[in-house]
């Protein structure tokens, strides 16, 4: 079972790594358009991981960073790369970055405590290795050295799913492009400053800033009520300015939460193939990981199944990685509404029925 379920959920990861970055100027041809807006920081520390399992989408993701490192925020990566190994991945991307490209804006520069030998970077290690790529040994990862393939392109900025790289160029990498993303995307008519501290990946001072800054250009308006402050925003005035029906603006995702999830799920999964556990420890650490994500897939949106029993755990997992993995599917569009006609072939007006 931890297999079959392993190699579902690594498939369907790849499958969605591919398919956003298509669309944000990686070369590979995109199956669909996404409807959402795509968070850039939290989909780099999330195709780092899934990409060790292709080596070519590991190697495109580089070369777009080095294309488009202009657009990215290194804050923003750095608040996202929450666990050891995924500061370990940003680290060694921006190392790339910055040997390819002297005085670029993305460096690595955190010194890592690396204990025993380096391990390799890619799942599928079968490939020869003259002398490893020192950008990623200084990270403890060994791979073979790459060069840019320069086939990256800048991200189509009429993309919804680049929404947020096209806020960036009106207002520059900051919070306020970040919080005004959040405002004009939810679902819900306004927001707290706890909604926009989740999704903005800054700290909490800077999105403070940022919305106050934002209320005194009288961009962002304050809705006085009980509880939390909350903030709201004319969406239909900014849609315009950009050139958009307010119902063209992209959808929101909360993707920090849902992607940093899904990549804890996949480690712990790999980690458990390796591991001699009875099925009642397998089931009892699955319960302990559909704790630890719960929070996060809540923020989201996702169902978390949790029923009481040891022997419903494992089956509790496998629902809560279909429902997480199911939000990373684009709904269906809704067909159009067909109206009556209004007059029938031979030209005569038809009545419609009150």
């Amino acid at each position: 079972m931890p297999t079959s379920l392993r190699r579902s959920l690594d498939a369907a990861l790849l499958d969605f790594a591919w398919s956003e970055w298509a669309q944000m100027g990686v070369l590979a041809s995109a199956p669909g358009r996404s409807p959402w807006a795509q968070d850039p920081e939290a989909l780099v520390v999330f195709a780092l991981e899934v990409a060790r399992d292709d080596p070519r989408l590991f190697d495109e993701l580089l070369d777009w960073l080095l294309r488009n490192e202009r657009l990215v925020s290194m804050r923003r990566l750095r608040s996202f790369a929450v666990d050891p190994q995924d500061r370990r991945l940003v680290d060694g991307a921006l190392a790339w970055v910055d040997a390819h490209r002297p005085r670029a804006r993305l460096r690595g520069r955190r010194q890592h405590q690396l204990s025993g030998e380096p391990v390799p970077l890619f799942t599928d290690s079968g490939f020869p290795m003259r002398e490893p790529d020192p950008s990623f040994r200084s990270v403890g990862f060994v791979r073979p050295p790459v060069a840019p393939s320069g086939k990256s392109q800048a991200p189509d900025l009429r993309a919804p799913v680049n929404f947020a790289f096209r806020l960036r160029q009106v207002l520059g990498l900051g919070a306020r492009a970040e919080v005004l993303r959040l405002l004009l995307t939810s679902a819900a008519p306004s927001m707290s400053t706890a909604d926009l501290g989740a999704g903005a990946g800054y700290a909490r001072r800077n999105v403070l800033d940022a919305v106050g800054a934002l209320q005194e250009g009288g961009v962002v308006s304050a809705l006085r009520g009980t509880g939390a402050q909350r903030f709201a925003i004319d969406r239909g005035a900014w849609a315009a300015l950009l050139g958009l029906g307010e119902e063209e603006l992209p959808e929101a995702r909360a993707w920090p939460q849902l992607l940093g999830a899904l990549v804890h799920i996949r480690r712990w999964l790999r980690d458990l193939e390796s591991e001699e556990r009875s099925d009642y420890m397998r089931a009892s650490r699955a319960r302990d990981v559909v704790d630890e994500i719960t929070t996060r897939l809540s923020i989201a949106d996702v169902e978390v199944a949790r029923r009481p029993g040891i022997e419903a755990a494992w089956p509790d997992l496998e629902r809560t990685v279909t429902a997480a993995v199911a939000a990373l599917r684009a709904p269906a569009p809704r067909p159009p509404k067909r109206r009556p006609p209004t007059r029938r072939s031979d030209g005569t007006a038809v009545k419609l029925a009150r």
